[in-house]
């Protein structure tokens, strides 16, 4: 329901407050958060002892470094969506090629005010071919 719906921002501080009261056990994880609320976007890191920051972009993970010395570089907050994928892409095929740490697969969302999409590998590949 819409209308009882938490705000971005409050859950974020929620996810904090039940890592930090946890102090890193069982959470031991970095998570992203973010959505799309009556404020407009946002989008928080949230760490395993509960720090919490609101970003305009945001990595984690071991292959974090590669990925945000590409994002440091390209992005900007006019990006357009399409702009956005194509960009983030090339974030995580960075850091998949130069860490073996980082996973071999992409997943890439949006989400507006319309809600939620998760593009399928069609869509990514066309987003690779811009």
């Amino acid at each position: 329901d819409k209308q009882n719906s938490i705000s971005i921002h409050s859950l974020a501080r929620l996810c904090s407050l039940i890592f930090h009261q946890n102090r890193g056990y069982p959470f031991m994880a970095d998570i992203l958060l973010g959505g799309y609320d009556a404020n407009g976007p946002a989008l928080f890191n949230v760490d395993m002892f509960g720090s919490v920051e609101e970003k305009s972009y945001v990595t984690t993970g071991s292959g974090s470094p590669v990925a945000y010395g590409l994002l440091e570089e390209e992005y900007r907050n006019d990006l357009t969506v399409e702009e956005a994928k194509k960009v983030a892409l090339r974030a995580v095929k960075a850091a998949i090629v130069r860490n073996i740490g980082t996973g071999d697969g992409i997943n890439i969302a949006t989400m507006d005010k319309n809600g939620f999409r998760l593009l399928t590998d069609e869509q990514k590949k066309s987003v690779l071919e811009l």
